[in-house]
């Protein structure tokens, strides 16, 4: 990070803050494309599954880059 801000499109060298930040803005895709594969295919039990799957890895992912984010401010104040 040069100045604090964050540059670049490579994922892997961006802060945690930014990492959150893309976290919250796939969370409306992810849930649409989630509901159009259970629409498109409601009796299969697959589709259920690869629900859930995509829900739970969107928090997982969002509560991770969250603790993350505020633990890696907390070393930076100090």
């Amino acid at each position: 990070m040069k100045n604090g801000r964050d540059s670049g499109f490579n994922y892997w060298k961006w802060s945690y803050r930014k990492k959150f930040i893309r976290t919250l803005w796939m969370i409306p895709g992810a849930i649409f494309l989630s509901i159009q594969m259970i629409v498109m295919d409601i009796q299969s039990n697959f589709s259920v599954f690869l629900f859930v799957l995509f829900i739970v890895t969107l928090i997982v992912q969002l509560i991770y880059t969250y603790i993350k984010w505020k633990s890696e401010t907390q070393i930076n104040v100090r």
